[in-house]
């Protein structure tokens, strides 16, 4: 729905007056005193630089917003002085609980000291010096496009929620902006490696993109993030270091590397926010539980997709021999289990307690038939 301003400023003759008088230079200066704390911002350590949590001060600072953001809905900045008729933005997600996480600072200034290139800071070249064998290529390129449909998904539920979280969250919405970038460097690295071999891209997952649209479209932004930063997250960072473990080259296994420390980054977020909303909305708890027994499926999607374990097992095996397949299948087997443990533990450390027991996950993996 289009919102129009209260007014035509082209055919406001006050406002326009009003600038003419400033341009003769006749300023008003009612700005100047404007009714808001005075503080200087100094950073904690020089060699660090200014950061938002060296600006934690006073009503300027994070740790002062309140659960409910009830008198604040324009997009005015936090700890400046509300003035004239400001617009209603229409924020959906006004709790603190539903979105904070204690880490999401120093996460906002990790990710921009680590940032890297992915045409200049990997070094694709040794791809032409020792190219790899056809299968190994073709395995890489067919992992590389499941990835893509990871990084899109993770860039699109930061870009979805974003626009609906209040203001007053700043640092949160600037957490959410990096995500954007990093998932959009991620996804531009993973396509250059698709292509870079000469395989090309290989084909899409049905059963990841139908899961990965079930966690996308989650009516609050607790529940998306459980499956989007938690889940989505956790899960890759267990699959990128499965596949920096067996590297065909040293172009994958740097990309794994900076893909490891992206990856680890959402999940500390994940983990964070989901213990945040359950220290203080305790009662959610079983909530939660619920939403994760319609939706806890999608990981299976996701570790069960052809598309996906197919390119590890060759990749891990070194090959397409049978004897390659076998130690492919075993160090597949292995990274399933590790998958699904390493879920059910950020859960716990999150809070929710006594999720595996209740999990549907551990009996399908057990039916999984695996290499003895």
């Amino acid at each position: 729905m289009a919102f129009y301003a209260d007014k035509d400023y082209t055919q406001d003759e006050a406002s326009l007056e009003a600038a003419n008088q400033v341009m003769q230079g006749n300023l008003s200066l009612h700005w100047y005193d404007a009714k808001t704390e005075k503080i200087k911002g100094r950073p904690a350590d020089l060699r660090r630089g200014l950061t938002y949590q060296d600006l934690d001060i006073g009503e300027y600072g994070y740790s002062r917003i309140p659960e409910h953001v009830r008198n604040s809905q324009s997009m005015v900045a936090r700890g400046s002085e509300k003035w004239g008729k400001l617009p209603d933005m229409g924020y959906v997600v006004n709790r603190k609980s539903e979105v904070w996480s204690d880490n999401v600072t120093m996460l906002y200034e990790e990710d921009k000291a680590r940032r890297w290139t992915p045409a200049v800071d990997i070094p694709w070249s040794q791809l032409d010096a020792r190219p790899l064998a056809a299968e190994l290529e073709a395995a890489c390129a067919q992992l590389h496009t499941f990835l893509q449909e990871c990084a899109l998904i993770s860039l699109d539920f930061s870009a979805r929620w974003v626009a609906l979280i209040n203001q007053d969250f700043i640092e949160q919405k600037s957490w959410m902006c990096a995500q954007m970038l990093v998932w959009a460097r991620l996804n531009e690295a993973f396509r250059k490696r698709a292509l870079y071999g000469g395989a090309g891209l290989k084909r899409a997952s049905a059963s990841a993109e139908q899961g990965l649209k079930e966690w996308l479209l989650a009516e609050t932004f607790p529940r998306g993030s459980v499956g989007i930063n938690l889940s989505l997250g956790g899960f890759l960072l267990t699959l990128c270091r499965q596949v920096a473990a067996f590297a065909p080259s040293k172009v994958d296994r740097v990309l794994m590397g900076y893909a490891m420390q992206d990856t680890a980054r959402q999940t500390a977020y994940g983990l964070g926010q989901l213990r945040y909303f359950l220290k203080h909305r305790p009662s959610d708890s079983s909530a939660m539980h619920e939403y994760l027994d319609e939706t806890e499926h999608v990981m299976l999607g996701l570790i069960g997709s052809p598309e996906l374990l197919e390119p590890l097992i060759i990749i891990a095996g070194g090959g397409l021999e049978k004897e390659q397949v076998k130690a492919g299948r075993i160090a597949t087997s292995k990274f399933i289990r590790l998958a699904a443990r390493e879920y059910f533990e950020r859960l716990e450390a999150a809070g929710l307690e006594g999720r595996s027991k209740l999990s549907r996950i551990p009996s399908v993996i057990s039916r999984i038939e695996v290499a003895a």
